[in-house]
C-alpha cells in the first residue's frame, strides 16, 4: 500500500547550513532510490517541510530514522494517508529552494513568512501543489553558479539561494 507522509521540523543550528542540506539531500536521494521512495523537501526560515511517498512500511521506517537525526528539532507529522499514486515519481527527493510562489502562498494564508507549523491540513495540501509545480533546485548548480559569479567580482553568498 502506498503512503504519503508530510512532516515539519526546525533546523538544529549546530552546523553549516549548506553542508547540512547537502548531506540530507545526498543521503535521501541514495536511500530513496533503492527503497522506491519519492518526495519533496523545502527549507526556509529555519524550517523544513518534507513530503515522503512510498510503501507504507518503508516510509514508517524512514521516518523513524529522520526522528533520530540531530539536525531536526520540534519534528511533527502533519499528515499521513494512503495514496493511489505518487506525486513525485520523477524525483527520489526534489529540493525546492525558497521562492516567491511559496512566499505568496503563505501571504495568502495570512502569514508574513514560511511558517508551516501554522498551516491546516487543507493548507498543507495546497502547499504541496505549489511544491509539485515549483522548479527543482540543485545545491551543486547553485554552488557552481555562485563560484562563477564570485570570480567575476559579484558578492553573492549562498544565503541568497537558501534562506
Amino acid at each position: 500500500m502506498l503512503s504519503q507522509l508530510y512532516y515539519i521540523s526546525k533546523r538544529e543550528e549546530s552546523g553549516d547550513l549548506l553542508s547540512d542540506l547537502s548531506q540530507i539531500l545526498t543521503s535521501a536521494i541514495r536511500f530513496n532510490q533503492t527503497q522506491h521512495i519519492c518526495g519533496v523537501l523545502y527549507y526556509a526560515n529555519n524550517c523544513f517541510f518534507q513530503c515522503l511517498e512510498g510503501e507504507k512500511e518503508v516510509i514508517a521506517q524512514l521516518f523513524e530514522r529522520i526522528q533520530q537525526d540531530p539536525r531536526h528539532k520540534e519534528l511533527r507529522v502533519i499528515s499521513t494517508k494512503e495514496i493511489f499514486e505518487v506525486n513525485f515519481s520523477q524525483w527520489s527527493m526534489k529540493y525546492v529552494q525558497k521562492n516567491k510562489t511559496i512566499d505568496l502562498f503563505f501571504k495568502k494564508c495570512g502569514f508574513d513568512s514560511f511558517q508551516p507549523h501554522l498551516l491546516t491540513e487543507a493548507d498543507t495540501n495546497a502547499l504541496l501543489s505549489c511544491l509539485i509545480s515549483a522548479e527543482n533546485t540543485s545545491l551543486n548548480q547553485k554552488k557552481a553558479s555562485n563560484e562563477s559569479n564570485h570570480t567575476k567580482g559579484y558578492k553573492r553568498g549562498y544565503m541568497n539561494y537558501i534562506a
